[in-house]
């Protein structure tokens, strides 16, 4: 009989997979750009079960740690309708937006909490998606949501 334990001397779980700011994965420093590929990296992105505080890509067979910059999801479109915000997001999932947890990083983008504990960017698309939201007072701009004034914050470190 074949001990598992055995399978597995002198193999890592470590890869040279990352994943930029802008949400682009590459290996060993040359991108990656099939388009399935990285919808999949971004459906199986998440905290390494191991408790180390690292990312990992997690799938049905296995998992292995990857390096991340930025947001580990990115909120991709935005659908607006009855006084609700619905966000689809990298990992191809949608989630009901919660405006308490907006807020604006220091280059001007927004982020909010999703499902998973994580954090998701709004990409350039999303953001312009929300203009029918935007308005503006005389204390400034904020956005209109289910009839509340939303002004997220801006914060030096939105993650």
């Amino acid at each position: 009989m074949v001990d598992p334990a055995d399978m597995l001397k002198g193999r890592t779980r470590e890869t040279k997979i990352h994943r930029d700011a802008r949400g682009r994965w590459f290996n060993d420093g040359t991108e990656i750009t099939h388009t399935l590929l990285t919808r999949a990296f971004d459906a199986w992105l998440r905290p390494a079960p191991d408790g180390s505080g690292r990312w990992c890509l997690s799938n049905d067979i296995n998992w292995a740690y990857v390096g991340l910059e930025g947001p580990p999801r990115f909120v991709r479109s935005v659908e607006v309708g009855d006084g609700a915000v619905t966000l689809r997001l990298s990992d191809d999932t949608t989630a009901a937006l919660d405006p308490a947890t907006l807020r604006q990083g220091p280059e001007g983008a927004l982020y909010c909490d999703v499902p998973g504990e994580m954090t998701a960017r709004f990409d350039a698309h999303a953001m312009m998606q929300l203009e029918a939201l935007i308005e503006e007072d005389d204390e400034g701009v904020f956005l209109r949501i289910g009839g509340a004034r939303v002004r997220p914050p801006e914060v030096a470190a939105p993650l």
